[in-house]
C-alpha cells in the first residue's frame, strides 16, 4: 500500500529521474484508492509531460489532480496542484490564467509550500514575462523560508533562478555569486547533474559578458559533468552553438547541432530548441534553404508547446532565411512588422536583430510605407549601439551606418562603421586563439563592406586605402597570445604526433586506418577546444597611417599595389611617390579564374608538359593589376591582394618578372615586417625532413657555400630539435613535405623525423625566425576565413613576427628547385632581400620552361 508520505517523496524527488517517477506514478499512485495519493500521481505525470513538451496532455492530468484534491477538501493539496497548474498554463501561453492559479495558491499557503509556489511564480516572471526585478522579490521571500526550514534543495533552486534574473538585469557579478552558491549547495547534496547545470549557467554569464575563452572553458567543464552522469543536455548544446556563432565558427556550430539531432530521439521540447539553434547555424553557414526548414519545423513545435517567446526567435530566423533566399519582400515586410511588435511587447532580446532584419527586408520593397518602416526601425535599432554586449553594439552601429547611408551622409556612415568595428576590436582582444580571432572577423563584414563602399564613392583614394586596411588581415597584426602550451595541450599535441606516425606506418603497410584517423580527428578537436579557452593579451593591431606608409615606401624605392574588391569589382590602389591612385581593374571573378589558370600552367610545366606560361602570365597581370604597373616606374613592387587573391604567382607576370616583387596580406603587416630585426644576425638553420623525392638535395648544395649554417637532417630533425633551432634564427631553410589543411588550416604541418611540426607547435617559439624559406610543394597555401583574414603556415609565421617567408604555391620540380634555392641563397648572402633573391632565381631560369615555372611558383610573403 502506498502512503501519502511515499507519494509526496516521489513528487519531491521526481527531477532526479523523471522517467522512473512517471512510471511509478502511472503504476502505483494514480490507481490508488486514496484520492490524495492519486492526485499526487496525476501531478507527477503532469510535470513530466510538461517538461517533455506534451503540454495539453500535462494539463489534463493536472486538472484531474486538482479535482481530486478539491474533492477531499485538502487546502494544502489544492494549492500545491494550483501552483503546478499555474506554471504549466503560463508555459502553454495562457499566462494570465496561470498567474491566477499561482496567486490563489500563494494566498492560502505558508511555510515551505508557500516557498515552492513563490519559486514557480518567479520562474514564470523570469522565463515567460521578463519581469526580472519582480521575480527577485518572490525569490527573496522564498529563500528566507527555505533557509529557515533547512530546505537546502529548494534553496539551491532559488539561487539558480536568482542567477538567471540578475544576469538578465545586467548584474553579472551578483548573478555569478548566486550561481556559485547554488553550485556549492548542489555539491553538498551530491546532485552532480544539477552542478553541471549551474556550471553551464556560469558559462552563460561569461558569454553575456563577452568573455568567449571563459565561456568555452566552462561549457567544456559542464559537458564533462553531464557526460559523467550520462546526460545529453540540449540546453548546453544550444548555448555552445551560440558561443560558436559568436566566434564566427558557423561550421562547428552546425556540426554540433546536426550531430545532436541525429544522436538520439529528442523530446519535443528539446527538439524545438535544437532546431532553432540549427536554423541559426545553417543561416550563418550560408544555407538559407536548410535554415528555412529548421526554423519552420521549430516554429510548428513551439506553437504546439505554447512557447511564444522562443517561437519569436524561430520566426525571426525564418524571415532571415527567406530574405537570404531572395523571396518576395512584400509578405516578409508584414511578417517583420508582426515580429517586431511581438518582440517589443515581450521585451525580447531579439528586438534589435529583428529591427535590423525588418529594415533590410523593407529596404527591398518599393513601397513608400515600407521605406518609412525601414527608417523608423533603423533608428530604433541604432539606440542599441552602446549596449554592454559588444556584438549587440555592433548591430546598433550597423543600423546607424545604414541610416546615415540612406541620407547620403558619407562622413556619418564612415564614423558609424569605424565605431562598430572598434566595438568588435574590443571583443577580439579577449580572444587568445588565432582561429577565433580570424573567424570572429565575420561579425564585422557588413560594416567593413559599407565603409569601403562609401570610401570608394567619395573618390578619395587615400580614404579608400585607409578603409581597405581597416579590417584587412587584422588578426595577423596581433601577435599570438600563446607561447607556452598548457600541459593538457602539450600532451594532446604529443599524442597527435605519435598517432600520425602510426597512421603513416599503417598506410605504408596497407593496414586499415579508419580508427587511427578517427583518433587523430578527436585529438585535433581536443587541441582546438583547449585553445579556445586561452585568453587574449588585450593587445590591438597598431593603427594604420597612410602618410607613414608613403614615407616608408619612398625611403625603400618601393610602390605598393593594394587590391580592393567592392561589389564584385576589383580596384587597384597604387601607393608610392607621395600619392595614392585608384584604378578600376575588372571583375573579381575573372581575377580568380586567371589565378587558377596560372597555377594549372605552372603544374603542367613542372611535370614537363606543354604549358602556356607567357599567356598565363599576361592574363594574370591583366585580370589582377590592369594598368597599375604603368604607374610604378622602375621601383620595387609590393602587392597586397584581397584574402581571396593571396596565392598568386606574382613573378609570372611580364611586368614583374624582371624586378623585385613581394606580397603582403596588408600594408600594415608590411610596415611591421619592414621594422623587424633578427634576434641573432649570424644564425642560419637548415632542416631536412624525411621522404622527399629530392632527399632535400638543395640543402647540401647551399650548405657547401655556407659552412656556418646549422644542418639538421635524418633522425636529428625532430620537432623538438627543429623548434630549438628555429627559435630566434636569422634565416631558416626547411626542406620537408608540407601538408596544407583546408578544413583546419592551423593543423597544416611540415613532416619531420618524429612526426608533423604543426602551426600550433610554431606558436610556442619565444622568438620567431626572422626569415623562413619553405622549399616543399604548395607550402605557401593559405585559407581565407572570416572576413578578410588568412590562416595557414606562412600566415602564422607572419603573425608571430617573422619578417618574410619564401614558399611555393604549386607543385615544383625537385631538380629545378635545387638550382632555384642555390641562386636564392647566394643572393641573400650577398645582402639582398627576399624579393631580390627570388629575382635572381627567375633571372637564372630564363629560357628553361621547367626552371622558369619552378622559380615563378615561389613567392615572398613579407620582405
Amino acid at each position: 500500500m502506498v502512503t501519502r508520505v511515499d507519494a509526496e517523496d516521489v513528487l519531491r524527488t521526481l527531477f532526479a529521474d523523471p522517467r522512473a517517477a512517471r512510471i511509478r506514478a502511472q503504476d502505483e499512485l494514480v490507481p490508488d484508492l486514496d484520492p490524495v495519493v492519486s492526485s499526487i500521481g496525476h501531478q507527477v505525470i503532469g510535470i513530466v509531460l510538461r517538461d517533455l513538451g506534451e503540454t495539453e496532455e500535462a494539463l489534463d492530468h493536472l486538472r484531474t489532480a486538482l479535482r481530486q484534491a478539491r474533492g477531499v477538501k485538502d487546502a494544502g493539496r489544492v494549492a500545491d496542484v494550483q501552483a503546478t497548474l499555474g506554471a504549466t498554463l503560463a508555459l502553454s501561453g495562457r499566462t494570465r490564467q496561470g498567474l491566477r492559479q499561482l496567486d490563489a495558491a500563494a494566498s492560502v499557503l505558508e511555510g515551505v509550500p508557500l516557498g515552492t509556489v513563490l519559486v514557480r511564480r518567479a520562474w514564470v516572471s523570469i522565463v515567460l514575462l521578463n519581469r526580472y526585478a519582480e521575480s527577485l522579490t518572490d525569490l527573496r521571500r522564498a529563500r528566507e523560508v527555505f533557509v529557515g526550514h533547512k530546505e537546502v534543495e529548494w534553496e539551491a533552486r532559488v539561487l539558480n533562478l536568482e542567477g538567471y534574473a540578475r544576469g538578465a538585469l545586467g548584474d553579472l557579478s551578483g548573478a555569478e555569486r548566486a550561481f556559485v552558491s547554488a553550485t556549492e549547495l548542489h555539491e553538498q547534496l551530491g546532485h552532480r547533474g544539477d552542478v553541471a547545470v549551474t556550471v553551464m549557467n556560469i558559462g552563460w554569464l561569461a558569454f553575456l559578458g563577452g568573455d568567449l575563452p571563459r565561456t568555452f572553458d566552462l561549457f567544456a567543464d559542464s559537458a564533462a559533468r553531464f557526460d559523467a552522469v550520462g546526460v545529453i543536455s540540449s540546453e548546453l548544446v544550444v548555448d555552445r552553438c551560440h558561443a560558436y556563432l559568436a566566434a564566427g565558427l558557423a561550421d562547428d556550430a552546425w556540426q554540433l547541432v546536426s550531430t545532436t539531432l541525429r544522436a538520439r530521439q529528442l523530446q519535443p521540447r528539446e527538439r524545438a530548441d535544437v532546431l532553432v539553434a540549427a536554423a541559426e547555424a545553417a543561416l550563418a553557414a550560408g544555407d538559407p534553404e536548410l535554415a528555412m526548414v529548421s526554423a519552420d519545423d521549430a516554429s510548428r513545435l513551439l506553437r504546439r508547446q505554447g512557447r511564444d517567446q522562443r517561437r519569436l526567435r524561430a520566426e525571426m530566423l525564418a524571415i532571415a532565411a527567406r530574405a537570404d533566399a531572395r523571396l518576395a519582400p512584400g509578405p516578409l515586410v508584414a511578417r517583420s512588422r508582426r515580429l517586431i511588435q511581438a518582440a517589443r511587447e515581450m521585451q525580447a532580446p531579439e528586438l534589435v536583430q529583428s529591427l535590423v532584419l525588418g529594415a533590410r527586408v523593407a529596404g527591398s520593397s518599393r513601397s513608400s510605407d515600407a521605406s518609412a518602416l525601414r527608417d523608423s526601425w533603423l533608428h530604433e535599432a541604432s539606440l542599441y549601439r552602446n549596449d554592454r554586449s559588444s556584438l549587440t553594439s555592433v548591430v546598433g552601429w550597423l543600423a546607424l551606418a545604414r541610416g546615415r547611408d540612406l541620407h547620403a551622409d558619407s562622413a556619418g556612415v564612415l564614423r558609424a562603421c569605424d565605431r562598430g568595428l572598434a566595438a568588435l576590436d574590443d571583443h577580439r582582444t579577449t580572444l587568445g586563439s588565432q582561429e577565433l580571432m580570424a573567424f570572429s572577423s565575420g561579425h564585422g563584414k557588413e560594416l567593413a563592406e559599407l565603409g569601403t563602399r562609401t570610401a570608394l564613392a567619395s573618390g578619395d583614394s587615400r580614404r579608400l586605402l585607409w578603409w581597405s586596411e581597416r579590417w584587412r588581415a587584422s588578426a595577423l597584426a596581433v601577435p599570438p597570445a600563446i607561447q607556452e602550451h598548457s600541459p593538457d595541450i602539450a600532451a594532446d599535441l604529443a599524442a597527435l604526433r605519435a598517432q600520425h606516425r602510426r597512421l603513416a606506418e599503417a598506410r605504408a603497410e596497407g593496414a586499415p586506418t579508419e580508427r587511427l584517423q578517427a583518433r587523430v580527428l578527436r585529438l585535433e578537436q581536443s587541441v582546438r577546444q583547449r585553445l579556445f579557452h586561452t585568453r587574449g593579451t588585450g593587445a590591438r593591431a597598431t593603427s594604420f597611417d597612410v602618410g607613414e606608409l608613403l614615407a616608408a615606401l619612398a625611403e625603400d624605392d618601393t610602390v605598393l599595389v593594394e587590391l580592393v574588391e567592392v561589389d564584385g569589382e576589383l580596384h587597384a590602389l597604387v601607393a608610392g611617390r607621395g600619392r595614392v591612385r585608384r584604378l578600376r581593374v575588372g571583375s573579381a571573378a575573372d581575377a580568380t579564374k586567371a589565378v587558377d589558370f596560372a597555377l594549372f600552367a605552372l603544374r603542367q610545366a613542372a611535370r614537363g608538359r606543354r604549358a602556356q606560361l607567357d599567356l598565363a602570365g599576361a592574363r594574370l597581370q591583366r585580370a589582377l593589376l590592369g594598368s597599375a604597373l604603368d604607374h610604378t616606374g622602375d621601383d620595387r613592387v609590393v602587392v597586397s591582394g584581397t584574402s581571396a587573391l593571396q596565392g598568386v604567382p606574382w613573378g609570372l607576370m611580364p611586368g614583374l618578372v624582371e624586378r623585385p616583387v613581394t606580397s603582403t596580406p596588408s600594408a600594415r603587416l608590411w610596415l611591421r615586417a619592414r621594422s623587424a630585426r633578427p634576434a641573432d644576425d649570424d644564425r642560419r638553420v637548415m632542416l631536412v625532413g624525411p621522404g622527399l623525392g629530392s632527399g632535400g638535395a638543395e640543402v647540401p648544395a647551399v650548405a657547401a657555400q655556407d659552412p656556418g649554417a646549422e644542418v639538421l637532417d635524418g633522425d636529428d630533425a625532430t620537432v623538438a630539435a627543429a623548434l630549438a633551432a628555429l627559435d630566434g634564427a636569422a634565416l631558416a631553410h626547411v626542406a620537408a613535405h608540407g601538408h596544407f589543411r583546408e578544413d583546419s588550416p592551423l593543423f597544416s604541418s611540415l613532416t619531420l623525423a618524429d612526426g608533423p611540426l604543426l602551426v600550433h607547435d610554431l606558436q610556442r617559439l619565444r622568438r620567431p625566425p626572422h626569415r623562413v624559406v619553405l622549399s616543399a610543394c604548395e607550402s605557401g597555401v593559405m585559407a581565407p576565413v572570416g572576413d578578410q583574414e588568412l590562416l595557414g603556415l606562412a600566415a602564422a609565421l607572419l603573425s608571430m613576427g617573422t619578417a618574410g617567408v619564401v614558399s611555393s604555391l604549386a607543385e615544383v620540380d625537385d631538380a629545378a628547385t635545387v638550382e632555384v634555392m642555390v641562386a636564392l641563397h647566394a643572393s641573400l648572402r650577398a645582402g639582398g632581400g627576399l624579393g631580390d633573391a627570388l629575382l635572381a632565381a627567375r633571372s637564372l631560369a630564363a629560357g628553361d620552361p621547367v626552371l622558369t615555372a619552378t622559380a615563378a611558383s615561389f613567392t615572398v610573403l613579407g620582405i
